[in-house]
Formats: structure tokens, C-alpha cells, sequence
């Protein structure tokens, strides 16, 4: 063989051998950010799966993009994953796809089967979080609230999932 055709060959060679070995996880506070100004927040590539953001505050909104990264360190285009997070008592949920988003409104009953129409709403204004502490509760008595998104109008999400507590 010629130098070309075996440079050419050990060229072919080198792309077939470049397995991907994980992802690269970046985040942002801007969707429209430039993705070169996003933070990335892995040092080494991580498996596919799961990735929990310790670094995450509550009450912000961030946003991911993964980047495939081959055996030899080079990182695809960015990708958007899909995003899920899980709440402290270890509820999974969707990400928010709300773009135009102000807050959250709190409900609350004695009574499970009310219709949610008659609920109590607990806050004056849409709360930037959904912690919230309840003034207003007996202790041992047991309570339900429910949880919708509101955006810059005031337009409601449809109900999140109902959940019982009991104040000590």
C-alpha cells in the first residue's frame, strides 16, 4: 500500500473507533442564551440516564442541553433531553412547559371530593415556588391542596395532582 491510501485508511479508521462514551450536561437560565455562554455542568462525561443537578436553587427555572461526547473528547451539537424533576417526597413530574410563566396558585379543602372550582385559593399573588406554608390549619387535622401554573395574564393550568397533609 501507498502512504495516501494508508493514511487514508488509518483516517477511516479512527472515525469508525469513536464511540460514544456519554453526555455533557449545560445549563441555563436564558432559553435564548447563545448556547457557547450556557454553563457546563459536568466535568466528565456522564452514562445515559438519569442526572440529578445538586447545584439546582429552588424557586429557579433552568434549562439543559446534552451534547454526545465521542471516545476521543469531541462534543456533538447540543440537543435538548427531555427533563423531568422530582419533587421532596420523591414525586416525579414533566417539566413545565409554560413559556410565559408568573407563578403559582395554592388550593386548598377539607374535603376531597369538593369540586375544585370551590377550593380555597391560599395566596394573594402567584407564588414564585410551589413551597408554601399554610397559616391557616388546625393541628391534626387533615387537609388537600392542588397546585396550577398561572402565566403574565393570570390564565390557569389545568390542576396538579391533589395531595393530602396532615398538620402536626
Amino acid at each position: 500500500m501507498n502512504k495516501k491510501k494508508l493514511r487514508n485508511k488509518k483516517k477511516l479508521l479512527q472515525k469508525i473507533d469513536k464511540t460514544i462514551v456519554g453526555y455533557h450536561v449545560y445549563r441555563s437560565v436564558n432559553e435564548q442564551l447563545p448556547f457557547i455562554f450556557w454553563e457546563r455542568i459536568t466535568d466528565e462525561p456522564i452514562p445515559e440516564g438519569s442526572f440529578n443537578d445538586p447545584a439546582a436553587e429552588v424557586g429557579t427555572r433552568y434549562f439543559y442541553k446534552l451534547t454526545q461526547v465521542d471516545s476521543n473528547g469531541n462534543e456533538s451539537a447540543p440537543i435538548t433531553p427531555q427533563v423531568s424533576f422530582t419533587d421532596h417526597a420523591g414525586n416525579q413530574f414533566a417539566q413545565n412547559p409554560l413559556v410565559d410563566f408568573a407563578g403559582y396558585n395554592i388550593y386548598r379543602s377539607a374535603d376531597e371530593k369538593t369540586p375544585l372550582d370551590q377550593w380555597e385559593k391560599r395566596n394573594a399573588e402567584p407564588l414564585p415556588t410551589t413551597s408554601f406554608k399554610d397559616e391557616g390549619v388546625e393541628s391534626g387535622e387533615v387537609y388537600f391542596y392542588y397546585v396550577r401554573a398561572v402565566d403574565s395574564n393570570g390564565t390557569e393550568s389545568t390542576p396538579g395532582e391533589i395531595v393530602r397533609v396532615i398538620r402536626k
